[in-house]
């Protein structure tokens, strides 16, 4: 029953010195971290530093040990010079058990020979040296330490408590040995050994969170590197190349991470067609980074190849099934405008519909789906579709983290909303303000939402802000029509000597469409800038092509040639750009004329 209550009292009194252990881990482990990065120069820097802290720690135990009825002693003196040695090596060992073991001898004055002063004195000089022997076997051990510790501690202590028997059997009889050491020894072994275990094990823990901390810190400046480099893969020529005035364009991308999977690129071809896109992939992090930018690349070197927008995703396609052990897919939608004729070729391998708004007209959806997602399938083909682009016309990109963005309601931000936002900004936007405006929207839909997906936009303009006035077709109304034309033209600085040219444009094209159209109504819009005009005639009625007009045979006489088709001959000679088409029944009919200062005077 006595050592029952001995062993209570002894771990009782462990609880207050946890703390002392606790922190003579951190400091323990202070003192480590420093050797690792001094090296071998500081080594016996390291041997001492330990050496005295592990000596303190065994006063300490020895001032704060408790006396049993025997009169022994039961301390946790002997966690010093452990470990000081298990963790330094001898010379540390050594340092800790003569700084605790002197102290003890010290502490039994004025008469060291009675009790166990001495015996306890010489073990634990004794097991600081022992521990430092075998230091190297401890510190290579990383499964399992702290019940290493603990194993340790209990064989130090049977080794001490043995050295005390035969001491006290010398001095007292063996009765009277056996006596002290049943009192004493279940306290000495279990206190020492759990407290050597928690000392290995706060140090232990406190090794494993910095070295978490550190793989947070790393990975974190790496994610930053990262984002430093996908950003700089990203094209930043805003708002529009220098010296090329036929359009403007801008772009950006917030990734729900450090990095993104989401990408858009932009690219002349040749001086004359000019190549935008925007992909998603799927997933986020490195990963989809890093799969961003093969994908980045792989099309962009397919187009600038030759090849046609079908040709180069069907190449990606293949290219980038290759070696996809993770799976990964990409959806995209690429286009390529030729400026001379402002056609716009496009695929859309899986993609968000782009939206289209031209001047004039509500903004649409371009629903044309050419294929499956890129690196879906080896075997899947695209094709391309086309449409035409004129002055003030606008096509807007996104990846589906603007549609899927969330509020606090789990309601999605939808395509209703942001057609809705487009048609609600101003018609003479530029592209820098159109992504703003979807920017600014978005936020306030979501509020404090978390962002979920990355929310990349991409906005095309063609240059020129078109003025537009609509008329019943009559011949009463041309009139108007060539006032208003002509107001338009002086203010944008076209020279006086185009004005002539372009009423016989306009009559050519205003008398067709009056004579034989049976339209109601009739629009024209009026675009310039420095070195270029722009005209749009849009009417209903009977539809006609004057794109596949057929051309007169100027080689026959008057009377031979077939009537009509000269008048359209004079309008293509006239202006650059020729073009038609019909939307939901309206006839678009968009001309473009370039001039300079030379040409002008010609003129």
């Amino acid at each position: 029953m006595t050592n029952l209550s001995n062993l209570g009292a002894t771990l009782s009194s462990m609880i207050g010195t946890i703390a002392v252990i606790d922190l003579v881990a951190i400091l323990m482990q202070g003192a480590h971290e420093n050797s690792r990065k001094a090296g071998d120069k500081a080594q016996w820097h390291h041997f001492v530093n330990l050496g005295i802290l592990g000596g303190l720690f065994g006063i300490y135990a020895t001032l704060s040990g408790r006396a049993t009825a025997s009169g022994a002693v039961i301390s946790m003196r002997d966690i010093g010079p452990m470990m000081a040695g298990c963790l330094s090596g001898p010379v540390g060992g050594l340092i800790a058990g003569t700084i605790a073991g002197v102290h003890r001898l010290l502490y039994g004055l004025p008469d060291v020979t009675a009790g166990s002063t001495i015996p306890c004195a010489i073990s634990t000089l004794f097991i600081g040296v022992i521990c430092g022997l075998g230091s190297a076997h401890f510190q290579n051990r990383r499964i399992h330490r702290p019940l290493w510790a603990m194993l340790i501690a209990a064989v130090m202590e049977v080794f001490h408590l043995t050295i005390v028997f035969f001491y006290l059997w010398g001095r007292s009889g063996l009765q009277a040995s056996i006596n002290v050491i049943i009192d004493v020894a279940p306290g000495f072994i279990i206190a020492n050994g759990a407290g050597f275990g928690l000392l290995i094990y706060v140090m232990d823990m406190i090794e494993r969170y910095k070295k978490a901390e550190s793989h947070a810190q790393q990975i974190e400046s790496e994610l930053d590197v990262a984002n430093s480099i996908q950003e700089d893969m990203l094209p930043a020529i805003f708002p529009n190349f220098p010296g090329r005035k036929e359009f403007i364009l801008d772009a950006a991308m917030n990734p729900a991470k450090e990095v993104g999977g989401d990408f858009y690129d932009f690219f002349f071809i040749d001086d004359d067609h000019f190549a935008f896109l925007i992909a998603d992939v799927s997933g986020k992090g490195i990963p989809a980074a890093l799969f961003m930018v093969i994908s980045k690349t792989v099309i962009k070197n397919n187009v600038q190849s030759g090849m046609s927008p079908a040709e180069a995703m069907t190449k990606a396609n293949k290219q980038l099934c290759e070696g996809n052990e993770a799976n990964m897919f990409v959806t995209a939608w690429l286009g390529v405008l030729e400026f001379s004729t402002g056609r716009l070729t496009y695929v859309n391998a899986g993609h968000n519909p782009p939206i289209i708004h031209r001047s004039g007209l509500p903004a649409t959806f371009i629903r044309d789906l050419s294929g499956f997602i890129l690196a879906g399938s080896p075997r899947s083909k695209y094709k391309q579709f086309e449409t035409w682009l004129s002055d003030g016309d606008k096509i807007f990109l996104y990846t589906d983290g603007v549609t899927e963005a969330m509020n606090g309601g789990n309601e999605q931000y939808g395509e209703e909303r942001l057609m809705s936002c487009l048609a609600s900004a101003n018609p003479n936007t530029s592209a820098t303000g159109i992504i703003d405006y979807v920017k600014n929207d978005i936020h306030n839909y979501i509020g404090d939402t978390p962002q979920s997906d990355d929310i990349t936009m991409l906005a095309l303009r063609i240059s020129g802000e078109y003025r537009f006035i609509k008329v019943e077709p009559t011949m009463e109304q041309f009139e108007r029509l060539s006032a208003f034309m002509e107001q338009q033209l002086t203010a944008g600085g076209v020279p006086a000597t185009l004005l002539g040219k372009m009423n016989v444009v306009l009559d050519e094209l205003y008398s067709n469409v009056v004579k034989y159209s049976g339209s109601i109504d009739f629009v024209l819009g009026v675009s310039t800038y420095p070195g270029h005009i722009g005209l749009q005639m849009s009417y209903g009625g009977t539809p006609f092509d004057i794109t596949k007009a057929q051309t007169p045979d100027l080689s026959l006489s008057a009377k031979d040639r077939p009537i009509g088709g000269l008048g359209l001959l004079i309008v293509n000679k006239i202006m650059d750009k020729v073009m038609y088409r019909n939307e939901a029944g309206v006839h678009i009919i968009p001309l473009a004329k370039e001039y300079g200062t030379t040409e002008a005077a010609h003129d």
